[in-house]
């Protein structure tokens, strides 16, 4: 099964829904009315700021640079750190601050809850041990750092692949720092 390559450098930077930050999509799924179905995608961390508001949508936020890391509070609660490569799961409508003591970058997956979920698990792996994929509909594995041999070509830091699973797409050609995000329709529960 081939898998689609989506390199980092061809990632347009776009505002944020409330203009407040900026983001670069890997992936855009989009209902026939222009409704969000699910995204992936890097945002630049660059100011304090509020998050925009998704209802109906989860959110799935992965720091993966920045030291020390960015703090988020929920309905004007608290402050809290969230360590990278640590990923945090809440809700698109709760009103989300966040505060950047320093600049960095987070990982993001945010899903319509009412059609699918998503995943996302952060992968360490040494030189030549092989990516697999969960078993869903389509899986994004992000590359943050080293290099993945997949599809026949070499994948690096900020390169994305994007297939089905199960599946192994490839290899780790140097050790690798890897998110991979699982999208699953929901299934609704039988009758009775």
């Amino acid at each position: 099964m081939r898998w689609t390559v989506i390199r980092g450098s061809t990632l347009q930077k776009t505002p944020w829904r409330n203009g407040h930050g900026t983001s670069r999509s890997i992936v855009t799924r989009l209902a026939r009315d222009g409704s969000l179905l699910w995204q992936v995608g890097i945002a630049d961390l660059e100011k304090d700021a509020p998050f925009s508001h998704y209802p109906d949508h989860d959110r799935v936020f992965t720091p993966v640079a920045g030291e020390p890391p960015v703090e988020l509070s929920f309905e004007d609660g608290p402050f809290k750190p969230c360590p990278l490569l640590v990923p945090k799961r809440f809700r698109g409508e709760i009103a989300t601050n966040c505060r950047v003591p320093a600049p960095g970058r987070a990982f993001n997956a945010i899903v319509d809850r009412r059609h699918y979920t998503a995943d996302v698990v952060v992968l360490r792996l040494g030189a030549g041990d092989s990516v697999e994929a969960p078993d869903a509909p389509e899986v994004v594995v992000h590359c943050l750092a080293g290099e993945l041999a997949a599809s026949g070509e070499v994948l690096t830091a900020g390169d994305s692949l994007l297939g089905p699973g199960p599946a192994t797409p490839g290899a780790a050609a140097t050790d690798v720092t890897a998110i991979v995000v699982a999208i699953r329709p929901v299934t609704s529960p039988p009758p009775g």
